[in-house]
């Protein structure tokens, strides 16, 4: 079993031990509401519901793991609640102050750049100076994946791929940044201790049996932050091979034997969740958030007629997608998508460009509609995730040979075409889109003695669907080429 937290929902996950999905139940919820209890509450539904749904007997679970989405923490009081707290405005100007002063020694520590409001270590430095009282009440800091795991067992735990996020962890001795936390007049027993991925750490609890249906005592496994573990459920677990895991977020993520950092600051270098391995990421941004910013304010017929004949809106729209034209009949739509600068995010507030470009006519009606919007959105994500492939060829002197794609954007066909149409290099797509719940199923297989090492169980039970191919790549290098100089005119505004 893997609990999923991500970015717009809960899931439960399960699938039997060469990786077959026997049941997924999800739920959704508001990420910019979500508090400890709402998510505690989705979690035990979602895995009474998997259980229900895929007629599972608690005791054939034999192992339970987790992965969430990065940077979010949680402060947890002596019994073990969720403490509120409420960040406003002057946390950017100063997140600014901090970041001058301590930015690059983070970044060469961490692997990442302490952004304003974004980085765990600027929210407890501004809590720090403006309401102490916060940090007084805390025991614990818990990356969501520990805190699904501590909700399980009581046991509060971290491992390196989510805790390197915090700004506060350093990653090439994989433990806590212990002379920085005190330099920071950070309370240093909040941090809870690093183990690693896969490891058992507890059993769940009597009372937390009795609220999800789970067996008492099912061993609970240490699992990974989303996409680490999404690169694990795409087997990308030995040296340059990379994953863009392409869901609320897209991040390109290639597999190193040591951590490398980038001179310019664009990037982060994260733990991988293999034990050995490192990752350099370079991220898309806001890609499937703005595909259901689309839907939601777009599609509203395509929501109501998918309702009727057992489809998704995103299906309907991307049948329609594929009988648009290439290019989007000359509109641009740099709406989320980006290429990579933490830096530059870190000084501005904003990731990049965000505008609607119409370039130039092209053969056919005039007019853009609907489909052309929807069409330019999936483009420029494409795009964008060719931009950063570049940046990590850049900063690792590694060649991505062939990019392995995963997460919502690799159930749609058109999408993942035009993905290696743009990239000009196959596209491996596996079976299961949900790769990082596969890559925490993974690790809960190996602490469950399943399997005796990652890169085994992922052999095992990652399986290909397919590779796609490019067919149209030299008219998209043409459109690429263009998007690429219009981005970094739209840049210069930003």
């Amino acid at each position: 079993m893997a609990l999923d937290a991500g970015s717009g929902g809960g899931r439960c996950f399960i699938c039997d031990t060469v990786g077959e999905k026997i049941v997924s139940a999800y739920q959704e919820w508001n990420r910019d509401t979500w508090n400890p209890a709402i998510g505690w509450q989705i979690f035990s539904e979602v895995i009474r519901d998997a259980l229900a749904q895929g007629k599972i007997s608690p005791e054939n679970i034999v192992g339970i793991s987790s992965t969430s989405m990065r940077e979010e923490i949680v402060l947890l009081d002596e019994k073990g609640r969720g403490i509120k707290f409420e960040l406003d405005t002057s946390i950017i100007s100063h997140g600014q102050n901090f970041a001058e002063q301590y930015g690059e020694q983070i970044y060469l520590m961490s692997g990442h750049w302490p952004t304003p409001g974004f980085m765990a270590v600027t929210k407890l430095v501004w809590l720090r100076d403006h309401k102490p009282e916060v940090l007084k009440k805390t025991r614990f800091l818990q990356m969501i994946n520990d805190w699904i795991l501590y909700k399980l067992t009581d046991n509060p735990t971290t491992e390196s791929s989510g805790a390197c996020e915090t700004c506060l962890f350093d990653i090439s001795t994989k433990d806590w940044a212990w002379e920085l936390i005190d330099e920071l007049q950070l309370q240093s027993n909040i941090f809870p201790p690093v183990h690693e991925n896969g490891e058992v750490i507890g059993g769940v609890t009597a009372e937390v049996a009795k609220r999800t249906g789970l067996k008492k005592g099912t061993p609970v496994i240490v699992g990974g932050a989303d996409t680490q573990c999404g690169l694990i459920g795409t087997a990308s677990v030995q040296p340059q091979q990379t994953t863009a895991v392409a869901g609320t977020t897209t991040p390109v993520q290639m597999t190193l034997s040591e951590p490398v950092f980038d001179p310019l600051w664009r990037t982060w270098t994260n733990c991988h969740a293999v034990p050995g391995q490192w990752i350099l990421e370079s991220n898309a941004g806001s890609t499937g958030w703005i595909y259901r910013w689309f839907r939601d304010n777009f599609a509203r017929l395509e929501m109501l007629m998918a309702q009727d004949i057992g489809m998704t809106a995103y299906e309907l729209i991307n049948q329609v997608v594929e009988h648009s034209p290439r290019g989007a009949g000359g509109l641009y739509a740099f709406l989320g998508s980006g290429i990579m600068n933490v830096r530059h995010m870190s000084t501005t507030g904003t990731r990049g460009p965000s505008a609607l470009l119409g370039v130039r006519a092209r053969p056919g009606p005039s007019a853009v509609g609907k489909k052309e919007l929807a069409r330019a959105i999936i483009e420029n994500t494409c795009y964008a995730v060719r931009g950063n492939c570049e940046q990590i060829e850049e900063i690792s002197h590694k060649k991505i040979k062939e990019l392995r794609f995963c997460g919502g954007s690799a159930r749609s066909k058109i999408w993942t075409q035009i993905q290696a149409d743009v990239l000009g290099i196959p596209v491996m797509v596996p079976k299961e889109k949900d790769a990082t719940s596969v890559g925490a199923a993974i690790l809960a297989s190996v602490g469950a003695e399943i399997f005796d090492r990652i890169d085994q169980a992922a052999e095992a039970m990652v399986h290909w669907e397919t590779n796609v191919n490019p067919e149209n790549h030299s008219e998209y290098d043409t459109l690429y080429n263009e998007w690429r100089t219009n981005y970094e005119k739209l840049l210069n505004y930003y």
